[in-house]
């Protein structure tokens, strides 16, 4: 009896302890790298939401901006009376009614694309506010006031929506089959003499984001041209 009661009663040995004790550790270790794993995806993965949160807002903030697109009328070397708008696959430049910063006077705006070392492209907004002085020679632009980085992805680009030129314009009113507008790599309104109809952003693999403009009011030009030629 004594000696089925030790044997009942007895601890447990050097090598049962170390293997529990190396059992333990394995089902820590895993637990612990798991933990990691897991910590450092849903970090990422919070990154990558906050920061197409931070994308949608700015696009959205883009869209009010190009909606407040000006026809805004400059002087150019000749002393002419022009659009003032300027765009090619990588920047922008134009007076918007609806900047970022100071929303309650105009403002000339740029958009532009740089590459950075990685590769990546940042789209980057610069405002320079009408608050104090206007833009009155395209020549003259003043020094911004404001910059802001959109968002950075891979291939960044615009394209534009209108006429290559005024004759173009009268063709399609006189309805003159086989012409419409098209979309053009670049759009100067100082040839043009117009605003383009809308504006295409484009990044990466995605679908384009196209951001109509205000109606052309094209007859302020010919309307300063008659009374400049008139008086």
């Amino acid at each position: 009896m004594l000696n089925r009661h030790s044997s009942v009663n007895r601890g447990f040995t050097l090598i049962e302890l170390l293997i529990a004790m190396l059992v333990m550790s394995l089902v820590m270790y895993i637990g612990s790298l798991s933990f990691s794993t897991f910590s450092q995806r849903w970090q990422k993965d919070i990154g990558n939401f906050n920061y197409e949160v931070n994308k949608a807002k700015n696009l959205m903030l883009l869209e009010k901006m190009l909606r407040g697109v000006s026809n805004y009328i400059v002087k150019n070397d000749n002393d002419e009376m022009i659009y003032f708008f300027k765009g090619n696959a990588k920047y922008l430049l134009f007076v918007t009614n609806n900047p970022l910063l100071n929303p309650k006077s105009p403002a000339l705006v740029r958009l532009s694309v740089t590459v950075l070392q990685n590769g990546k492209q940042q789209l980057k907004y610069e405002e320079a506010s009408f608050e104090h002085s206007s833009l009155i020679n395209a020549k003259k632009l003043p020094q911004p006031h404001f910059t802001k980085v959109l968002f950075t992805d891979d291939n960044i680009r615009f394209n534009f929506y209108g006429w290559e030129n005024q004759n173009q314009r009268a063709a399609f009113f006189e309805r003159v089959e086989n012409v419409t507008p098209k979309w053009l790599p670049e759009y100067f309104a100082e040839k043009t003499g117009m605003l383009p109809y809308a504006i295409n952003i484009t990044w990466a693999e995605n679908e384009p984001i196209i951001f109509p403009l205000a109606n052309d009011n094209a007859y302020q030009l010919m309307f300063s041209h008659n009374v400049k030629d008139n008086g």
